[in-house]
C-alpha cells in the first residue's frame, strides 16, 4: 500500500512538474520575441535620436527577402538608392519565433497590396521627423500579430500586442482649425 502511494505521489509531481514547464517554456518564447522586439523599437528609436542630433539621414530597411532589418547612416538626398558605401549601423534577423509580416503606411500605402513584388520596406528619419510614419506588424511563433508604431511626429516608437490601429491624416473638411 505504501509503495503504491509512494508512486501516485511521485506521479503526480511528475505530472505537475510537466505543467510547470510547459507554462514556463510558453512564457520564455513570449518573453524571448518581446526583446526581439524591443530591439527593433530601439533601432527605430535610435535612427530617429541620431537624426535629430546630427545632419546625416537615417533608413531603417526592413528586407523581406533576405529576413533582416538593418539601421543605416546616409548622405544623400536620393531615397530610393542607397549607396553601398553608406554606413551600416546594425543588422538583425527575423525567424520563424520572429516573423515580419507586413507595413502601413501613413498615407495608406500597405505592402500586402504589393504581392509579390514586395520586398522591403523603408523608414527615413530626417532632422526634421520621420518621412513616414505607419506601422510594422510582426508575427510571434504562434502567429499572433504584434505592431510597432512609428508616429510621423516624433511620438516615441511603441510596441503594441495585435494589429493595432494608426492615426491618419486627415483631408482639410475634417480638421477644424
Amino acid at each position: 500500500m505504501v509503495l503504491v502511494e509512494l508512486l501516485m505521489v511521485v506521479g503526480l509531481i511528475g505530472l505537475m512538474t510537466g505543467v510547470a514547464m510547459l507554462g514556463f517554456g510558453a512564457m520564455w518564447g513570449n518573453t524571448r520575441f518581446k526583446s526581439r522586439a524591443e530591439t527593433l523599437v530601439n533601432t527605430f528609436q535610435m535612427a530617429y535620436e541620431a537624426a535629430l542630433q546630427s545632419d546625416r539621414r537615417y533608413a531603417v530597411i526592413l528586407d523581406q527577402l533576405n529576413n533582416v532589418y538593418i539601421l543605416r547612416q546616409f548622405e544623400t538626398l536620393d531615397f530610393q538608392t542607397l549607396p553601398d558605401e553608406e554606413a551600416i549601423i546594425t543588422v538583425g534577423r527575423f525567424d520563424d519565433e520572429f516573423q515580419f509580416d507586413y507595413v502601413l503606411y501613413d498615407d495608406l500605402e500597405d505592402t500586402r497590396d504589393r504581392g509579390e513584388t514586395f520586398t522591403e520596406a523603408r523608414f527615413y528619419a530626417g532632422r526634421a521627423g520621420w518621412q513616414f510614419g505607419g506601422k510594422v506588424v510582426l508575427r510571434d511563433r504562434d502567429g499572433r500579430p504584434w505592431s510597432i508604431v512609428i508616429h510621423r511626429l516624433g511620438k516615441p516608437v511603441q510596441l503594441i500586442e495585435g494589429d493595432a490601429e494608426i492615426l491618419l491624416p486627415q483631408t482639410r473638411d475634417r480638421v477644424p482649425f
